[in-house]
């Protein structure tokens, strides 16, 4: 294990930070793996400021099994840290420091049983497949994904390292998130039947939104996989107007899905836009200038949707002894690659509980159930 932690430490001492380079980070895992004769391609962004490592451990045939993380996390701005968040601290069993839980414990973990798959007589092999960008737009993945549709035999299954406390996620929500924006017409406050008020209409899709929202709720009996088990919606920010004593010209605001597998986010959409195309056309008898438009605010993710006699859950099963299926309403990369055509569950070590906060930890014990995890799985590639 202390290899395991010498890793880890390596890995959160660079700030990888979703707006900045992971270069540094990505350059010592493809030196590392050089050194043990493993040759990483590396697939640098347009900017060439970030990349993403594809690894391949045994021999170039079909059945491979992937092993998928990012290696970015979240800022730890405005966090009040008792520990340096890129200094890993060792402390009562737990493992301190930025991406310890999500998702730098998982890669340091595959890196140092690295010497074991190679001592292993792999039938299949094992890949390693890390992104970037996951914790902004997630889509740092997908040309990472392409590459392996591109060069690799056809996999069995993607393993995404998300920290599930070891267990089998076969199902977790989709996210996409938009913003409204209104254009009214501007007047003094006394005189507002001259003006058209943008925050006015802005109000009315809110409850057209709340509308839907609730509508969503009454079909929780599709959803017992999740908590809640119902699709969401929510409006998170509104910005409208400039002064008090002016008829708002212009208002904003932003709202976001997440959608149960299944459930898809085309209709809340076409609700919305129905909705505000009315609301626009009434606006316009008052002046042509007025405008309602809705925007994608940042890139979706698809749903994680349960596979019938899915290769990557009816493995993960066997290797961990699980028998129901379980789901999350947090979202990751294995929706893309399930999108993309591979077979695709989320397990890896830690708990999301522990993600995304001031003195994020990841158990060594959590560490040392998914290294037994990991050598079950090398025990399996080797197999007929």
């Amino acid at each position: 294990m202390q290899r395991t932690l010498d890793i880890i430490t390596r890995l959160i001492a660079f700030d990888t930070t979703s707006d900045r380079s992971n270069l540094a980070l990505i350059h010592f895992v493809r030196d590392l793996l050089a050194e043990h004769g493993i040759q990483a391609s590396v697939l640098s962004n347009a900017e060439g400021d970030k990349a993403s490592l594809l690894a391949t451990i045994g021999p170039a045939v079909a059945g491979g099994v992937v092993l998928s993380g990012h290696t970015d996390t979240v800022p730890v701005s405005g966090q009040n840290w008792s520990h340096d968040p890129y200094q890993a601290t060792l402390k009562e069993g737990r493992l301190y420091g930025r991406g310890s839980v999500d998702m730098k414990g998982f890669i340091g973990l595959c890196l140092a049983m690295v010497p074991d798959f190679l001592d292993a007589p792999l039938k299949r092999p094992l890949h390693l497949a890390f992104s970037y960008d996951e914790e902004s737009t997630c889509l740092g993945c997908l040309p990472l994904i392409d590459h392996m549709r591109d060069t690799l035999p056809d996999v069995a299954a993607v393993i995404i390292g998300e920290p599930t406390e070891g267990r089998v996620v076969s199902a977790h929500k989709g996210v996409h998130a938009w913003r409204t924006e209104v254009t009214g017409v501007p007047a003094h406050s006394s005189r507002p039947d001259l003006g058209v008020s943008a925050t006015f209409y802005a109000a009315r899709i809110i409850s057209e939104l709340e509308r839907t929202a609730n509508d969503l709720r009454t079909q929780a009996s599709r959803g017992e996989l999740f908590e809640p088990p119902y699709s969401t919606l929510h409006v998170s920010t509104i910005q409208g107007g400039n002064a008090t004593n002016i008829i708002a010209k212009d208002a904003r605001l932003h709202w976001e899905l997440r959608n149960l597998p299944g459930d898809t986010p085309d209709a809340v959409r076409a609700r919305v836009d129905d909705f505000t195309a009315r609301l626009a056309l009434e606006m316009q008898e008052h002046s042509p200038e007025c405008a309602i438009q809705t925007l994608e605010d940042y890139a979706s993710v698809p749903a994680l949707t349960p596979e019938p006699d899915g290769k990557a859950e009816t493995l993960a099963f066997a290797l961990t002894g699980q028998r129901e299926r379980c789901g999350v309403g947090f979202c990751s990369e294995a929706g893309w690659f399930q999108d993309r055509g591979f077979s695709t569950v989320v397990c890896g070590p830690g708990s999301i509980t522990q993600a995304h906060k001031a003195d994020e930890y990841i158990d060594i014990a959590e560490l040392e159930r998914y290294r037994e995890f990991l050598i079950r799985l090398t025990r399996h590639q080797c197999t007929d």
